[in-house]
């Protein structure tokens, strides 16, 4: 649909907002129509999280005008936003994971009895039911963090849908989702397009932005590059636009398949016999070289983003043993990997790093003592930080700058660089290029291909088959908690992987 001039609900002009010296946004202009899905693009600091975070009050200095329903407004912190009708669900999901699930969907808002309490029971029903809506039936009682990633994204976005807002912020809402639960998602946000609500959909998949959105809007570098209708666009040319310059590799990674190798034949730095964690998966035996990557690949749920919370020693197994050089880790014990060799970098980014202390914080903080010598000071700290975030090519590499202002390709790079001062043997990659768009994706797993080509060993967990197709060795596929195919020295291609998952 177009947004003519009856039916614009938000309109913004020369939005803009500087970090320091680093400019987030340079005069973009936004606007939004009741009932339209209007996607948003851009390539690695584009300035896409920054313009949403704009909308949701999240960064109330920003310099430019807002107007909603053809009055302007200033959205100066989150609760000012959703006074207006801005609601957002981040990437970085901000629930609480301590609380039950229904005390998640109902955060803020919870139903009371008359004489002013919490109404449990009613708070209950109502979480059941709103969940229900996205064809979700788990119990609302346990905590949150007790379950996957993508089942707490969908609690998410369930009490964003259900916050009463006129306008919804999705910030990467199909990142960890299965192909199923992508569905039921889309099907929600038809039903919301038909209710009136307009729904900002922003995402790296290309292809579910030119699915389910009206419109479009391109960003690069802060600036506005292109609004259009879906209709004139193809993903080539969206691709081109966010990027651009050449962009031919990264379009050939992002879409073919490859012919993988055999199967390596130099020493195994780290293996598993007959590993399993109840509930989660069983049985997994592997072994990985220095200089291979071996991908675990399913949908949400499958078991393998357990499987390699289990290897790094996050989780406990209750069967089987990881074994590192040959000699058994300790159980459950992620200290003793890392002082080891065998770090984890987690899908959920702020598991791994201090989103509001600096970058050069987050570099250090697992390796104080060497940093130190004999007393801890910034200057340390950032003399030590600085190389490595040169290395890994953040950027800027601008050691001060709070990690939470960096992009999410950068923090990614981050929670690499992290590791690189101490022993690095092993590095257990879940979902890494989760939330990225296509040149971001390609800029973290160019660092991961070239610590790979140094030695390093890499296991990769990824419910995204390009990424598995682009950077593995061999590929794992899991379903239900089991391996259901193994797949090395043989061409393999998405149809494949998603028919074994």
């Amino acid at each position: 649909m177009t947004a003519g001039e009856s039916t614009v609900l938000l309109r913004c002009r020369g939005i803009g907002k500087r970090f320091g010296g680093v400019t987030a946004l340079a005069g973009v202009d936004f606007d939004l129509a009741a009932g339209q899905v209007h996607g948003v693009v851009g390539g690695n600091g584009a300035g896409k999280s920054t313009l949403m975070k704009v909308l949701a009050g999240a960064l109330g200095d920003y310099e430019g005008t807002v107007l909603l329903k053809g009055r302007e407004v200033h959205l100066s912190s989150p609760h000012a936003a959703l006074a207006h009708g801005i609601a957002m669900v981040y990437q970085e999901l901000a629930g609480i994971g301590s609380l039950s699930v229904a005390e998640n969907v109902f955060l803020g808002r919870q139903p009371t009895t008359r004489s002013g309490r919490v109404d449990w029971a009613a708070m209950r029903r109502g979480a059941r039911a709103q969940l229900r809506e996205l064809a979700i039936a788990i119990d609302v009682t346990r905590r949150l963090d007790s379950f996957p990633l993508a089942i707490r994204q969908m609690v998410e976005i369930a009490r964003g849908v259900h916050s009463g807002a006129a306008i919804l912020i999705l910030d990467e809402p199909t990142s960890a989702l299965s192909p199923p639960e992508r569905e039921r998602l889309f099907a929600l946000i038809a039903q919301l397009r038909r209710r009136g609500v307009a729904v900002v959909f922003v995402s790296h998949f290309i292809e579910d932005v030119l699915e389910i959105c009206d419109r479009v809007t391109i960003l690069r570098d802060g600036r506005l590059v292109e609004t259009a209708p879906k209709a004139r666009l193809d993903k080539h040319h969206v691709i081109r636009q966010m990027l651009g310059g050449a962009t031919d590799s990264v379009e050939t990674g992002y879409e073919g398949g490859r012919t993988l190798g055999p199967q390596a034949a130099g020493p195994v730095v780290l293996a598993a016999e007959d590993l399993g964690v109840a509930g989660a998966f069983a049985g997994l035996n592997l072994e990985v070289s220095r200089g291979q990557c071996v991908a675990l690949y399913g949908f949400a749920g499958a078991g393998h983003q357990e499987a390699v919370h289990a290897l790094a020693g996050a989780i406990r197994p209750t069967a089987g043993r990881v074994l590192l050089e040959g000699v058994p880790l300790a159980p459950g014990r992620a200290h003793d990997a890392v002082r080891r060799g065998a770090v984890l970098v987690a899908a959920d980014r702020k598991q791994g790093l201090f989103m509001q202390s600096e970058v050069y914080k987050n570099v250090t903080v697992a390796h104080l003592r060497r940093v130190a010598k004999r007393w801890l000071t910034a200057r340390r700290e950032i003399a030590a930080a600085a190389p490595v975030l040169e290395q890994v090519g953040c950027r800027p590499a601008e050691p001060r700058m709070l990690a939470g202002q960096l992009s999410g390709g950068n923090q990614q790079k981050v929670a690499i660089a992290k590791w690189m001062l101490g022993p690095l043997k092993v590095l257990l990659l879940d979902e890494p290029t989760r939330g990225m768009d296509v040149g971001a994706k390609d800029e973290v797993m160019r660092l991961v291909a070239e610590l790979k080509r140094q030695g390093l060993a890499v296991v990769l967990a990824s419910v995204e088959p390009e990424t598995v197709l682009a950077h593995a060795d061999r590929i794992l596929v899991m379903s239900r908690g089991r391996v259901t195919r193994e797949i090395a020295d043989e061409r393999a291609d998405k149809a494949m992987l998603v028919r074994w998952a």
